[in-house]
């Protein structure tokens, strides 16, 4: 994975980006935004990454999600949200045969990486530790080597990952890209009648 890491060497710098951006396969856009919590066809409108940023005084009543399609495949980018490593979101969205991985960072340096196949994970854990033993809950993936993952490197890693295991490399220009955007819920909040919604 180390020769798909240098190409994402940018977001090893990028100290302000805080985000999750999701590959799925097997879903609509129509099914994924209803997953999220969002309204489907109802966009907000077509935003950049930038733009989509929550205000501060709105922050955690309501995200957003831009969603790219690309062939068979979408990719989910939220600015500052973390629907995307929510476990039961990744089982939902994966569903029916679908799949799922998924890449979240912010700008405290927590991070997720969560991986479904048919409404099951096969990987959840923090990359900025994933050099260590899994600890109590998380799932370590047969793909996972942990000397990739690094204090310094974790970000690139991650993002080696996500496109070593769905095909779909991240492109740096998607963040300035006017895409469909949709409001979604606190995720938190959507799911708090769903147990262990968290846990994979």
């Amino acid at each position: 994975m180390r020769d798909l890491m240098s190409k994402y060497g940018w977001v090893d710098t990028a100290y302000d980006l805080a985000l999750t951006v999701a590959v799925i396969e097997g879903s609509t856009t129509d099914e994924l935004v209803s997953v999220y919590g969002g309204k489907p066809g109802e966009p907000v409108g077509l935003l950049s990454f930038a733009e989509s940023e929550v205000p501060e005084q709105d922050f955690g009543h309501y995200f957003t999600l831009r969603v790219r399609e690309r062939g068979s495949h979408l990719i989910a980018v939220e600015n500052n949200g973390w629907s995307g490593s929510v476990p039961e979101i990744a089982r939902r969205a994966s569903h029916n045969g679908g799949r799922f991985f998924s890449v979240y960072w912010n700008v405290n340096g927590l991070s997720h990486i969560v991986q479904a196949i048919d409404g099951k994970i096969v990987a959840y854990l923090e990359p900025l530790f994933a050099n260590r033993e899994p600890q109590v809950g998380e799932v370590y993936p047969d793909w996972l080597h942990g000397n990739d993952f690094d204090p310094e490197h974790y970000k690139s890693a991650s993002l080696a990952a996500m496109e070593d295991q769905t095909g779909i490399a991240f492109d740096r220009a998607w963040l300035d890209e006017n895409l469909p955007t949709y409001r979604i819920p606190d995720p938190d909040a959507m799911l708090s009648d769903v147990p262990n919604a968290r846990l994979p």
